[in-house]
């Protein structure tokens, strides 16, 4: 009797306020894109969308890569593609996190319908919500931008190399 006590209090305790929870390994992450550009709409309000061209500019890619995943890591294991990374040339001066900030606030407006999507925008999937990971290296700073499913993932890593690849005029700020 104890024993099964423990075991329901623990549960319940781990489980309770957690059932909503995207990270909660146990649940599958019910948040549709529209739902996660919602969530991110307080922070984006402080953002100011004229750092967004900068962030946009295919100019500040100097590579394209694409980012794996190792998967069963035991003897053997797979790789698995995840999406890709955008290798910013050093010339870059923005801090890591202003960069996460626009990137991830880019893609909130364009799923909300309150910005244009840039031609082969690797930071927006149609129907689909990416997760953008900016990271400093000692060559410069690396976006990820990064899905669970192998077809986006092709689809991020397609649009990429199109878009470092076709020079474009960054995106009008929104009025």
């Amino acid at each position: 009797m104890r024993r099964r006590f423990a075991f329901s209090w623990a549960a319940s305790i781990a489980l309770s306020g957690c059932g909503s929870c995207a990270w909660f390994p146990l649940l599958p992450d019910k948040r549709t894109p529209v739902d996660r550009a919602h969530e991110l709409t307080d922070l984006c309000k402080e953002d100011s969308p004229a750092s967004a061209p900068d962030a946009l500019s295919p100019a500040i890619v100097e590579r394209v890569e694409p980012a794996y995943v190792h998967m069963n890591a035991g003897a053997g294991g797979d790789l698995r593609l995840r999406g890709a990374n955008l290798h910013m040339r050093p010339t870059v001066n923005m801090p890591i996190g202003v960069l996460q900030r626009a990137l991830e606030c880019h893609q909130a407006r364009v799923t909300l319908g309150e910005a244009k999507e840039v031609d082969d925008d690797p930071y927006v999937l149609a129907g689909s919500w990416v997760d953008i990971h900016v990271s400093g290296t000692e060559e410069g700073l690396v976006a990820a931008v990064l899905t669970d499913s192998l077809d986006d993932a092709r689809r991020i890593v397609d649009r990429a190399h199109k878009f470092v690849t076709s020079p474009r005029p960054p995106p009008a700020p929104p009025p």
